[in-house]
């Protein structure tokens, strides 16, 4: 656990503060990486900050950020990347289940909606109800890296592109099989864009994957029912 300080507008008794300075100095902070930021009456506030679970070894992460990240930057490889890196926010997604849906029949609307749904669902549980439990900092924070793009300020973990797309890619491959290996592979196009562009680490984008592809299994098996279309 430990003690961070905050501002406040009543100071506590002279003793008090002397004390929480003596334990802020024994007990490291830890509200980057995982456990408590702790504060309230006099200054201090009680936070849980959770550690993000140990998707790849440290080593291995960062291997791979290094080698991924470390690839050739010029100014025309970095912008087809990032227009890659779009397809991610939803958007893209949601405009190929339009297409889908407005061209492939009864079967193209449901995988259509399906896809939709997915990518913009699997965005909000992920920006509103999982990174704000995991407030792991971006690759570029304390560290130099290069950046392409606007720097986020929300937690790394998971990637949210990456959840996206492979939601959308695996609501769309429940629908259409032989399509499978060309939405997965944009979808994994755009979990190594975000390594590769300097906003997420490996571990963020496995992450998103997996989260990824169980949100888009559940809607996709909940537009195939009967019932619902």
């Amino acid at each position: 656990m430990g003690l961070v300080s905050l501002p406040h507008e009543h100071p506590g008794p002279p003793c008090l503060d002397l004390l929480l300075v003596f334990l802020g100095h024994l007990i490291p902070e830890r509200g980057a990486a995982g456990g408590y930021r702790a504060a309230g009456r006099y200054g201090f506030r009680m936070e849980r900050v959770a550690t993000p679970p140990q998707i790849l070894p440290p080593s291995v992460d960062r291997r791979l950020f290094q080698a991924i990240h470390g690839l050739p930057h010029t100014a025309r490889s970095d912008h087809y990347i990032s227009l890659v890196s779009d397809l991610g926010e939803g958007l893209g997604w949601v405009a190929a289940g339009v297409c889908v849906a407005w061209l492939g029949g009864q079967r193209g609307r449901r995988a259509g909606i399906a896809a939709a749904l997915a990518s913009l669902g699997t965005t909000y549980v992920v920006q509103r109800m999982v990174k704000p439990i995991f407030r792991r900092r971006r690759p570029f924070v304390s560290r130099e890296v290069l950046v392409v793009g606007i720097r986020a300020a929300d937690a790394s973990f998971p990637s949210g592109h990456t959840a996206s797309s492979f939601a959308a890619a695996t609501a769309l491959s429940t629908f259409y099989p032989n399509a499978a290996p060309l939405v997965f592979t944009l979808a994994t196009l755009v979990g190594a864009s975000r390594i590769h562009l300097g906003h997420h680490f490996p571990s963020d984008v496995t992450a998103g994957a997996v989260i990824g592809i169980g949100t888009g299994t559940f809607t996709g098996w909940l537009l195939k029912l009967p019932k619902v279309l």
